[in-house]
């Protein structure tokens, strides 16, 4: 849980990293794009806005526009000389009264009054618009070239409506920064409901006199920006949505799948455990009804003095050898018991281990004319459980003696990775040979075993993560038990 715990804690870090990166990256590269585009069309739309205000009332009285303090329109007859600027405050009529710039005025009126309607619909072509950009600059250089040469002011000014500014700018402010050494910066800043407009004067006393600087801003209100970011939130939120289905993906990838199979192994680790506990419960209790049927028949028999039954002395010791028969039977059932939680791991001696087992052997293997012979280093060590690995070499052991054949040889082969036990002559029949780890199952030897022995050293070798197996070689059987080489380290 400790893991899952930490896991869990890292994606979350991950995922808020990921979210802060983005909005961080959205409010630094995506906004300022989105205002700026917003801002372009929102002032495509004002100049076209005020331009139809003014053509319907000529004047600016009642049109709210963008920027009072910039906008104009200039009125351009066909025939007279003049030209009529009117903006938020004043209307002025600008006659022009120098012969040279009467006739620029003429050209540019020609120029106008040619223009119609389909003119004008290929002027969104680029070679239009550089043509009309070229004539505009044209006539801007031949008007500054009028200007400079003229000794007098080349028009008259009329002007035909005054307005003042009250009423159209309101929280007005002013402030004074110091600078360092001499320098004074006056702000002073107004604005009109839209926009708040900010003229910064910097002044500075030097050795031979005084220098002054402007600087005119124009600062946007956050009604400007609240449009953009209202017309981002879907997309934000998608592009968020799409984050955490992605995330949450991973998040189940990495760390609900991980979970949810380890969960799954574990209940099919318990079905097995329990479809293995069933079968064990029908076969023992099928198993044990022999002794226990014998040993009845074998009493009733004495007690009834019914012919050879009659000799107490001499089957009273075969009702003994059949409740012995039913003990091991229960102890080797018992032993079955053993969890997986209950190993004890340590760094067991396999040399030292298997010489111990196979000194028991010595006895049975005597009477057989056997050789048991033990090879390997003698510091050969595995990861594992005592008990369960020395029950597990002892039933071999035991299998291995019982089927050897009269002076044959029983050789062990002891390593780091586990160990291997070869009998000479024998072999197992190919009908047993797929069952071999099934409960019960037993040849024909006579040695009094309840095939028990491999059932249990498979069950304790899976329980230690080891790899168990038997089978037929060209001189003999070899079972070897071996350990992974993870588990070494």
């Amino acid at each position: 849980m400790k893991e899952l715990g930490r896991k869990n804690l890292c994606y979350s870090l991950l995922l808020a990293a990921v979210m802060m990166l983005l909005l961080i990256g959205y409010f630094i590269w995506m906004l300022p794009s989105l205002y700026v585009s917003y801002t372009e069309e929102q002032n495509l739309e004002a100049i076209r806005e005020q331009h139809r205000a003014f053509l319907e009332t000529g004047t600016y009285d009642q049109v709210r526009v963008k920027n009072p303090t910039a906008c104009i329109s200039v009125k351009i007859p066909f025939e007279e000389p003049y030209v009529e600027f009117t903006s938020k405050m004043t209307s002025l009529r600008l006659t022009v009264t120098e012969k040279n710039m009467q006739q620029l005025l003429k050209e540019i009126q020609s120029y106008l009054r040619e223009i119609t309607g389909n003119s004008l619909a290929g002027w969104e072509s680029d070679r239009d618009q550089k043509l009309l950009g070229e004539q505009i600059a044209a006539w801007q250089n031949r008007l500054a070239l009028l200007v400079k040469n003229s000794s007098q002011l080349p028009f008259s000014v009329e002007v035909l409506h005054e307005k003042g500014a009250a009423g159209l700018y309101y929280g007005e402010s002013f402030q004074v920064h110091m600078g360092s050494g001499n320098e004074i910066i006056l702000e002073t800043a107004v604005s009109d409901g839209n926009n708040q407009y900010t003229n910064y004067l910097a002044f500075e006393k030097v050795s031979d006199g005084a220098v002054c600087s402007m600087l005119p801003v124009v600062t946007p209100q956050m009604e400007e920006i609240r449009p953009i970011v209202l017309q981002s939130v879907p997309m934000l939120c998608a592009v968020i949505l799409i984050l955490v289905l992605l995330f949450s993906r991973i998040y189940s990838n990495g760390i609900v799948q991980p979970v949810y199979r380890k969960l799954e192994d574990i209940n099919q680790s318990l079905r097995e455990e329990n479809e293995r506990q069933e079968m064990f419960l029908r076969a023992t209790s099928h198993q044990l009804k022999t002794p226990v049927t014998a040993a009845l028949l074998l009493l009733d028999g004495m007690i009834a003095r019914v012919g050879k039954y009659e000799d107490r002395e001499k089957y009273l010791p075969k009702v003994k050898e059949q409740l012995l028969s039913m003990r091991r039977m229960t102890d080797e059932i018992l032993s079955l018991h053993r969890r997986r939680d209950q190993v004890y791991w340590q760094s067991v001696p396999l040399y030292t281990l298997v010489q111990a087992q196979t000194a028991s052997y010595q006895v049975a293997a005597a009477e057989k004319q056997l050789e048991i012979t033990v090879e390997g280093p003698h510091e050969a060590a595995v990861r594992a459980d005592a008990g369960l690995l020395a029950k597990i070499v002892d039933n071999l052991l035991s299998n291995a003696a019982a089927y050897t054949p009269c002076k044959h040889r029983i050789q062990v082969i002891v390593s780091d990775t586990g160990v291997i036990i070869r009998n000479e002559g024998a072999e197992i029949p190919k009908e047993i040979l797929p069952h071999l780890f099934e409960p019960f199952v037993r040849g024909e030897h006579g040695s009094g075993s309840h095939g028990l022995g491999l059932y249990i050293a498979a069950y304790y070798a899976k329980i230690m993560h080891a790899d168990l197996t038997v089978r037929n070689q060209e001189d003999g059987v070899e079972a070897a038990l071996l350990f992974p080489q993870a588990e070494d380290s």
